[in-house]
């Protein structure tokens, strides 16, 4: 299949690049509301298997491969990265594999190692590899429900989920998503954290039910130059509960006028 990578960009020419990563079942244009908040040049891509980006495989690697491209096609330099979720473990192991076109990077309300571990205590809450396990097969058999699950999740509150996620999340492909789950659940990007000599910051929702907003401050003492951000009211979504403050925390970060 032919390698195609679709992206919104957004912003003057000319303005200070920012590419924005999205998270597990979502796509590029879920980044509306941070992108036009931004004094910025914006790339938002559909990552693989999801939204209309084609001939990427549906995992973390297939990621790395189409940032790439994409930094390679629009010659983009001295970028700020934004990774939400798995946007942020692509983001890590992109920067871990050298980095070439990005100056520093934003991660979104994610850990670096989703599941449990010895010593670990910022796994996704409640996880484990059989549940995780289980997971797969339920995408591959109920993707409707698994949909609304999913979708009340990212938020605060189950009841605050935004009109149109549930429906967009279906309209995914269910094999597609559990290859990505799998793939995602499987990375552990702890050590490469700590490697990375380059700005880092961490941005997490206070009341996220997703992963502990400690996590922040781990990834903030272990890295070279890292610094933690913690949006209240916010669950695991705060490019959507709160784009204000999430653009602003981007703006601030990353120097832009």
């Amino acid at each position: 299949m032919t390698r195609e990578i679709r992206v919104k960009v957004q912003g003057d020419e000319g303005a200070p690049p920012v590419i924005l990563l999205h998270g597990w079942t979502m796509t590029g244009g879920i980044w509306g509301p941070v992108m036009e908040r931004l004094p910025a040049r914006c790339y938002a891509p559909d990552l693989p298997a999801h939204g209309a980006t084609t001939g990427y495989a549906p995992s973390v690697g297939g990621g790395v491969a189409l940032l790439g491209d994409l930094i390679a096609e629009q010659g983009i330099e001295g970028a700020t990265l934004v990774g939400w979720s798995l946007g942020a473990l692509i983001g890590w192991r992109y920067l871990a594999g050298g980095g070439r076109g990005i100056a520093r990077m934003v991660s979104l309300d994610m850990s670096p190692c989703p599941l449990p571990a010895p010593g670990w205590d910022f796994s996704m809450r409640g996880q484990s590899a059989d549940k995780a396990a289980r997971g797969a097969a339920r995408f591959r058999a109920d993707w409707p429900g698994a949909a609304r699950a999913i979708a009340q999740g990212m938020f605060a509150r189950p009841e605050a989920v935004q009109p149109g996620i549930e429906a967009g999340i279906r309209r995914q492909d269910p094999e597609a998503m559990a290859r990505f789950w799998e793939s995602l659940v499987a990375v552990d990007q702890r050590e490469a954290i700590a490697t990375l000599d380059l700005p880092l910051l961490a941005i997490h929702g206070a009341e996220s039910r997703v992963y502990a907003p400690e996590t922040g401050g781990w990834i903030a003492r272990a890295a070279r130059q890292g610094s933690v951000a913690v949006l209240p009211g916010c669950g695991h979504a705060p490019n959507l509960e709160d784009p204000d403050s999430t653009a602003a925390a981007i703006r601030d970060f990353a120097r832009l006028a």
